[in-house]
């Protein structure tokens, strides 16, 4: 089977961050190529080379145009794609094309090649995050960032309904919010996000030495609590002044993020690695932390702590209902916000050996059946309209 994958959300040439929705068709379209499907990739030199780092073949179709990351970018990036579709696509014949988020970016190209193509193609859209109708509660963005944040994630859902084969919703909170929106039900399938288990568990048996005290794995961005986590740690590193923290990631506020770590004076407790692209790399250092944490505002699912769990690290976590009915009892869960809060669960944790121990079991049993071979099987039976 011949499958196009739509990955616009890496602009240019080198990714700056990465979000979820990209890191997870990248895992499930690794499946499918090694189940001798031929995958293609409609995306910036950035989304291949992302593929290729993380272990996926794809026969690229690359939409040359450039531009930075910003809080904008996204209503900029639907129009440059489409104005600049790579002519390859046209005759590529795909019977299968999947959005890998509900971005206009990814979803705008997805429902014109759906046209152009007619009815000789499946369409599937990822739909992770629906944005919600209060667009001024949005954390870290200004009103009318978030207005316009709104206006095209509704723009797309419609697109979707209207030329959607399948809409493949991850969590349960997104099927519900898409049935409420009513989308229609015989088109959506919820589907859960996973890890690679062989991987991780292979690095978790090579145990390294413990370099930090706690590690995060995020978009550096206001939205995922990236200034709420420098907060909380000033307050650990009040009590325990050695604790140093490990943050992997890049994103629209890292120059923010590091200025607040040295006005705080905390350059010998936080350490930034950027984007890691080799996922190797990024585990074991993840790997060498006694606790994970995630302050996001805002998730569906968290592939990071998944990941986190398969690893062996207990994970804390603000109290999302999303986090809560995807991970249950599996992580620690502080009330939204609430920084200090957070602060005192970590230094909790990290005092109580058994404690860790204990939630880290939890959470292996927990990734146990989250396997992403199992998952994209499924998936493509679903798109290809084999099963709801």
């Amino acid at each position: 089977m011949r499958i196009l994958l739509i990955v616009n959300g890496i602009a240019g040439q080198e990714a700056v961050g990465v979000a979820g929705g990209d890191i997870r068709v990248i895992e499930v379209a690794k499946h499918w190529a090694r189940a001798r499907h031929e995958v293609h990739l409609m995306g910036s030199a950035a989304s291949a080379d992302l593929c290729r780092r993380r272990g996926l073949g794809v026969q690229p179709h690359i939409v040359a145009w450039h531009g930075g990351e910003s809080r904008w970018s996204f209503m900029l990036r639907a129009i440059k794609v489409c104005a600049r579709l790579p002519r390859s696509l046209l005759r590529l014949q795909p019977e299968v094309i999947v959005s890998a988020n509900e971005q206009l970016y990814d979803t705008l190209p997805g429902f014109l090649l759906k046209l152009w193509y007619r009815r000789r193609v499946r369409w599937a859209v990822v739909a992770h995050n629906i944005p919600a109708w209060r667009f001024w509660q949005r954390e870290g963005h200004h009103w009318y960032q978030s207005l316009a944040f709104l206006v095209s994630g509704r723009l797309s859902l419609l697109l979707a309904a209207l030329g959607a084969n399948r809409v493949l919703a991850v969590s349960p909170a997104t099927t519900r919010q898409l049935v409420r929106l009513r989308f229609p039900k015989g088109r959506i399938t919820s589907v859960p996000c996973g890890v690679d288990l062989a991987a991780l568990a292979a690095i978790d048996r090579d145990t390294p030495v413990r370099c930090f005290d706690a590690a995060t794995m995020m978009r550096v961005s206001a939205e995922k609590g990236v200034f709420t986590l420098i907060d909380a740690w000033r307050l650990v590193v009040a009590a325990s002044p050695t604790a140093k923290l490990a943050i992997i990631g890049g994103g629209i506020d890292m120059r923010a993020a590091q200025a607040r770590v040295r006005a705080l004076g905390l350059e010998g407790n936080i350490e930034f690695f950027g984007l890691i692209l080799d996922t190797g790399r990024a585990f074991t250092t993840i790997r060498t932390a006694r606790l994970f944490l995630l302050p996001s505002f805002k998730e569906n699912w968290a592939i990071a702590i998944g990941e986190a769990m398969a690893l062996g690290l207990p994970v804390i976590a603000f109290d999302l209902p999303e986090l809560k009915e995807v991970w249950g009892e599996a992580f620690r869960a502080v009330p939204r916000g609430d920084t200090s809060a957070f602060a005192d669960e970590i230094l909790a944790l990290l005092g109580d050996d058994a404690g860790r121990r204990n939630l880290a079991d939890r959470g292996r049993a927990r990734v146990r059946s989250l396997d992403w071979a199992d998952i994209a099987e499924r998936e493509l039976a679903a798109i290809s309209g084999n099963r709801s």
